[in-house]
């Protein structure tokens, strides 16, 4: 069948080379002088489409373990003094990075909410694919007979060895590109980047790949349907052969991933249908690009080993997590959390909270995990990021979640809440993870300023927590902004930020301030702090049905004591404005810089205030600074990109 393609003919003298990753060839050729100079520029063009395959997985490799060294650098060079040369070098080179590289880049409709690094990395891939797609290509034209037809002339040129070349490419991107969207990533593990972070390169190379697909289909299409003859009896036969089959049906089914891919396709399907025919028709496609070239299969076994890997690990973290427990006890059989859930707000600010206690060891503040309800769906899942402080001292977790009504399975939770009237509801709960960075670590040796919106506080708040509770912070400044639309958003935390006021006047919380700006209220309302159901309580506080409520055995107060004055505990009222991420951080740097020492910053919430944290953050980076032995100049951020 590719003797047949590649023109060749098998005799009694003839030999046989193998090609890895190719179809064999027969020497010597012996066709026309035209013919034959083809096939030394097809099989030649292949052997450099190899090499460079490899070269790219090389250079990736590099850049991995080089970002490995760098992580292992980091940690050794901080348990040094700060006036040592490396320690220095490494952090005023990551000041540098971070004054250029973590502001939003332009193109914002186009290419998404993204910094410069992120772009910087796929122009980098991008050069690379485009200029070894070019390079060492025979790009030249041979015009030679055609059997049996004299009066016929086949055009042969470098065209289909470019074509095999930009093929060949999106094979070997396959694995790069499923693993820049596995939950359970290896790159997770040697960047210490939070897996979520990789999903602008995926997508970004999954449309790459696409191009190549359908470049590499024109190329073959034109060659075999239009170059060759005779016509359309050349064509016919090709597009017959088995590995032709699979490769229109991989074309058809990659073209099915990028369409539905694309966010207006998700707004018209909803995001269920993407996640559930994106990972179904993926698999497909890697089976079928393995029938259409099974000598580069190796490309397809990588991918599978990646995907089964994931969902594997998946399937075992659940396991681990339900089987086996039930009520903190041993026993058999898989056992579900069993959650309380309550509804705040109104329907234009709509708040679902979960609370439920389980069986399993602590995870990290800021990690979060995937929940399902198998009441609501069993076959979806969805990534909430816990408020609660995680107990390493305990067995038995408790989580928190806040969740804030939008469509599907969160307007199904909001559903249920309401329906009782005020009264919290239970439902049941299936969990995986923990997922996720945490900024434990770099916040215990660092200034920390913690910025939330809305429901974005989850993130935040157990870092901000376990700041106090667990690393303690000596004389450092720690800030914590919330951003809400209404006074009464505060009953979302009602008993985490009683514990917060109730640190500060005891002076447990020494270097904490909180600034809470109310968006769309100009002055405390009559019911300053309320719990809204659609039921018959509806307008009543959050206290009507819960005048106190318990936290590990402690009673806390009402929630109306939030407003109570208190130092550095502000409430600002801004009538439809919104506050100066800007001006919030430049302040806090200020603050900082006579405390000393480093500076976190954790944020979370709408996308709006992630764009101005970056820029802000960015500006507060001085590497002279650094370099000189003046920590103040560094400013890291971590922004929690799922909310």
């Amino acid at each position: 069948m590719l003797e047949t393609r590649h023109i060749q003919e098998l005799d009694s003298d003839s030999t046989i080379k193998h090609y890895w990753g190719y179809a064999d060839r027969i020497l010597p050729c012996t066709k026309d002088a035209g013919t034959c100079a083809y096939l030394d520029s097809v099989y030649h063009a292949h052997q450099i489409s190899m090499l460079y395959t490899f070269i790219l997985w090389a250079v990736l490799g590099g850049a991995l373990m080089f970002m490995l060294s760098l992580r292992y650098g980091k940690s050794v060079a901080r348990s040094s003094d700060i006036k040592t040369p490396l320690r220095r070098g490494l952090d005023s080179l990551g000041s540098i990075g971070r004054r250029w590289m973590l502001p939003e880049a332009p193109g914002r409709g186009f290419l998404g909410r993204v910094t410069l690094l992120q772009v910087t990395v796929l122009s980098a891939l991008l050069g690379y694919l485009l200029i070894f797609s070019l390079v060492g290509v025979t790009y030249k034209t041979w015009i030679t007979p055609t059997k049996n037809h004299p009066e016929l002339k086949t055009i042969r040129t470098g065209f289909g060895g470019w074509g095999d070349r930009v093929g060949a490419l999106a094979y070997a991107l396959t694995p790069l590109t499923i693993a820049l969207c596995s939950r359970e990533s290896v790159l997770s593990l040697i960047t210490g980047i939070p897996y979520q972070h990789f999903n602008f390169l995926h997508r970004w190379i999954g449309r790459v790949i696409f191009i190549q697909s359908f470049l590499h289909t024109l190329v073959w299409t034109l060659v075999e349907g239009r170059f060759y003859q005779p016509q359309p009896e050349t064509y016919t036969a090709f597009i017959k052969q088995k590995y032709i089959v699979w490769g229109i049906v991989a074309q058809i089914m990659i073209t099915f991933l990028y369409i539905f891919s694309t966010s207006w396709a998700i707004r018209w399907t909803g995001y269920e249908f993407f996640k559930k025919t994106h990972a179904l028709i993926g698999i497909l496609y890697l089976g079928a690009c393995w029938g259409h070239w099974d000598k580069l299969a190796c490309w397809m076994i990588a991918s599978l080993i990646i995907v089964l890997g994931d969902f594997g690990i998946r399937f075992l973290r659940t396991a681990l997590l339900h089987v086996g427990y039930r009520k903190g006890k041993p026993g058999l059989g898989f056992h579900s959390a069993n959650a309380n859930v309550q509804h705040y707000g109104d329907d234009e600010d709509s708040v679902v909270r979960i609370d439920f206690d389980f069986k399993h060891s602590a995870w990290k503040p800021g990690q979060h995990f995937y929940l399902c309800f198998p009441a609501l769906n069993i076959w979806q899942s969805h990534p909430f990021t816990p408020s609660s402080l995680p107990d390493g001292r305990s067995d038995i977790q408790h989580h928190t979640y806040l969740i804030r009504e939008r469509s599907g399975i969160t307007a199904k939770l909001a559903q249920i809440a309401k329906a009782t009237g005020g009264d919290s509801c239970t439902t049941s709960v299936i969990l995986t993870g923990p997922y996720g960075g945490t900024s434990t670590e770099e916040a215990a040796s660092s200034n920390l300023l913690t910025v939330a919106g809305g429901t974005g506080v989850t993130s935040v708040l157990p870092t901000l927590q376990d700041t106090f509770t667990v690393t303690q912070t000596g004389t450092r400044a720690v800030d914590f902004v919330w951003v809400i639309r209404k006074i009464q958003d505060l009953a979302w935390i009602t008993p985490e930020l009683t514990e917060l006021k109730s640190w500060m006047s005891a002076g447990k919380a020494n270097g904490l301030r909180v600034h809470i700006f109310v968006t769309r209220e100009t002055a405390l309302p009559e019911t300053s702090i309320s719990t809204t159901s659609s039921g018959s309580e509806k307008g009543k506080g959050c206290c009507s049905k819960r005048a106190k409520s318990e936290k590990n055995g402690v009673v806390i107060s009402s929630s109306d004591d939030l407003t109570t004055p208190q130092n550095n505990f502000s409430i600002t009222y801004l009538g439809g404005a919104h506050p100066s991420i800007k001006d919030i951080v430049a302040e806090f740097a200020e603050r900082a810089a006579i405390c000393g020492g480093r500076s976190q910053v954790i944020g979370a919430g709408p996308m709006e205030i992630g764009t101005a944290l970056r820029s802000a953050v960015a500006r507060e980076n001085h590497a002279s600074r650094v370099w000189q032995g003046d920590e103040s100049g560094i400013m890291a951020l971590e922004w929690d990109c799922r909310s």
